[in-house]
């Protein structure tokens, strides 16, 4: 049986893998056709789309628990949501940076910095009775909405005034981010991009199903509260797309789109992925993941958000202390904050 589980966990994480990229393929030939920027590319269709995985193990779970297949999915779909966040500013940006050093412009740094840490707080603040109820995932996604509409309102602001040398300077702007960005793939037409995008939906769907029973079922037989299965098994799973999409986008110099995806995706998790699955059922929050885990979390995003901002770039010693951090935290999660 706990073959089995480990087996069908392994299976789901491969589906949302390639679930997600085949979404994002159809996104990203349909980005080529409409001349969308690198960053904005990194901002919204790259961090949504490496999110999926997230978004949809949150769906499910919210079907599963309103359905009554898994009443106490709550700490795994809870769980996902702060390990997946805590993974990328942690363990994935300490990989890339580790791997070449990471550039990031004073403008990036300015505009999804204080987002990263409005959206960690929204959730804690709604989580403080230990439920996040329907209204309040609306209110997740209402401000999750507002926030890309503000992100694509100052891309185009900065795409009219990027043209100033003086500025791009000032600001350490990767002027290549503001370029159309180019598919490497072969043009396709727009029918085959839906039916791709739609395949890997489905796929998606059904992974996500996989990836939920058999982390319940993992963490009966192992007697492991499910928060924690969340956090570091779904959540590290899960962050798997981020982990190869940015890597790619590194190796092409696609800059912009790796850091735009790593803000992004940290943003879209928090608030529309965990808003996604409450809006269809009041989800259950573990007290111990607002008295250890959300702080820790604080703690991570102040310390990568510091090393970003100093000279603007994340070397190879800082992304190893990332790495550490990510190291220490999953160790004491194991041996002493279960719950």
């Amino acid at each position: 049986m706990l073959l089995f589980s480990i087996l069908f966990l392994i299976i789901g994480f491969f589906g949302l893998y390639f679930g997600a990229k085949y979404v994002i393929i159809s996104l990203e030939n349909i980005a080529d056709r409409l001349n969308i920027s690198h960053i904005m590319v990194g901002l919204t269709i790259l961090s949504i789309g490496t999110s999926l995985p997230e978004i949809a193990v949150s769906i499910l779970g919210g079907i599963d628990k309103i359905l009554g297949i898994d009443p106490n999915i709550d700490g795994i779909v809870i769980g996902n949501k702060v390990g997946s966040f805590m993974t990328q500013i942690t363990l994935i940006i300490g990989i890339l940076a580790v791997s070449q050093p990471i550039f990031v412009s004073k403008w990036e740094l300015r505009r999804e910095g204080p987002m990263l840490f409005i959206s960690v707080s929204v959730f804690l603040f709604f989580s403080l009775d230990g439920i996040l109820s329907q209204l309040e995932a609306l209110l997740m996604i209402i401000i999750y909405c507002i926030y890309l509409i503000l992100v694509i309102w100052s891309e185009k602001h900065l795409q009219k005034i990027k043209r100033d040398s003086k500025y791009d300077e000032k600001e350490r702007l990767d002027v290549v981010s503001f370029e159309p960005v180019k598919s490497p793939r072969k043009k396709s037409s727009t029918p085959r991009d839906i039916g791709i995008f739609v395949f890997g939906l489905i796929i998606l769907i059904i992974a996500a199903e996989f990836t939920l029973l058999s982390a319940h079922d993992i963490s009966k037989e192992f007697h492991i509260p499910e928060n924690v299965i969340g956090i570091i098994l779904v959540g590290l799973g899960t962050s798997l797309p981020e982990l190869f999409a940015d890597l790619t986008a590194i190796r092409r110099e696609s800059f912009g789109i790796a850091v735009g995806d790593i803000l992004g995706s940290n943003i879209c998790d928090i608030l529309l992925a965990t808003g996604s699955g409450a809006i269809i059922v009041n989800f259950n929050v573990p007290m111990i993941i607002l008295v250890f885990d959300i702080p820790v979390l604080f703690l991570s995003l102040f310390l990568a958000f510091y090393l970003l901002w100093t000279e603007k770039t994340l070397k190879r010693w800082e992304g190893g202390l990332l790495i550490g951090l990510y190291s220490v935290y999953v160790i004491l999660k194991l041996t002493m904050f279960q719950i």
